[in-house]
């Protein structure tokens, strides 16, 4: 077992982590074990001015970026990570929401998995895309490898943001593009924008239905309220929890032993609901 710091301020350094004042470049994550299991990433930021809800400090990393060699494995904002980390191990993550501009914001424990074999011939390689948020400074990042702290039952994950922009006109939009046929397709993650999803006084969302085709014929058809699954434990929407604030926005569709995108030509299409909005979908695969 191997458990060792990829990005942190120095030993003994009052700073929860490195530098994060401007984007960190690609570098290598170092070869210590046998297996990556996976990641763990925290953030922190100073707040003044004026508070900061944990869902803007989460745009200061836009996007996090996990390849080996040259082939993307994880493209994902903060945010989405966090959704991730959730929706994969079901565990909670580390965060503090700032309320009187005199503190910090911070998110922790958010879990990446990996699960892949390292290779001297194709490397794990990094990058931290920052992007600067009003009322945030002083920012540092901390990010840890797990390295053969499990056992290797689990697959390797592909997890890549795919932003789109819904229909004009509410009905059925098929989507041209296919998932990536890399592997069995697990589950589908879903973010609305904030204001498009399901509340109290609001049912039309984004995408109202999900259906999913292999070769052009239908074989899932899911109903964003019945089928799809939470990130919160317990939606509240008169006084919700910071990280229910940042968790609500993501719908989960699961897919049980998966469907086979390899061989499947697996394309998706949307029944849009409420119009124009921008939202992401994020394909979780395990890697053939």
């Amino acid at each position: 077992m191997r458990i060792y710091k990829v990005e942190d301020a120095v030993d003994g350094s009052a700073t929860p982590g490195a530098v994060f004042t401007a984007s960190i470049n690609q570098k290598a994550i170092p070869q210590l074990g046998n297996t990556l299991n996976y990641l763990k990433l925290g953030l922190k930021g100073a707040v003044a001015t004026a508070a900061v809800v944990i869902e803007t400090f989460a745009d200061l990393l836009a996007p996090f970026t996990l390849r080996k060699g040259a082939d993307n494995r994880i493209v994902l904002n903060a945010d989405e990570l966090i959704a991730l980390s959730v929706a994969y191990y079901g565990e909670k993550i580390t965060h503090g929401e700032n309320t009187d501009a005199t503190g910090n914001d911070f998110l922790g424990n958010i879990k990446i998995p990996v699960n892949d074999k390292f290779d001297p011939n194709a490397q794990f390689l990094y990058q931290l895309d920052r992007v600067a948020q009003t009322n945030i400074a002083t920012e540092t990042l901390a990010l840890t490898a797990y390295a053969d702290v499990e056992a290797d039952g689990r697959k390797p994950i592909h997890a890549v943001r795919v932003a789109h922009t819904t229909s004009g006109a509410a009905g059925i939009e098929q989507l041209q593009s296919r998932i990536p046929a890399v592997g069995m397709l697990k589950m589908l993650i879903v973010e609305y924008p904030a204001a498009s999803g399901f509340t109290d006084t609001n049912i039309d969302v984004s995408i109202q239905r999900l259906k999913i085709f292999s070769k052009g014929q239908e074989i899932a058809s899911f109903n964003a309220l019945a089928d799809s699954r939470s990130l919160v434990d317990n939606l509240d929407f008169v006084a919700p929890s910071p990280i229910a604030d940042l968790l609500r926005k993501f719908l989960v569709f699961d897919l049980g032993d998966g469907l086979d995108a390899v061989t499947g030509e697996l394309t998706l299409a949307l029944d849009v609901q409420d119009v124009s909005d921008a939202i992401v979908i994020i394909p979780v695969l395990e890697l053939a």
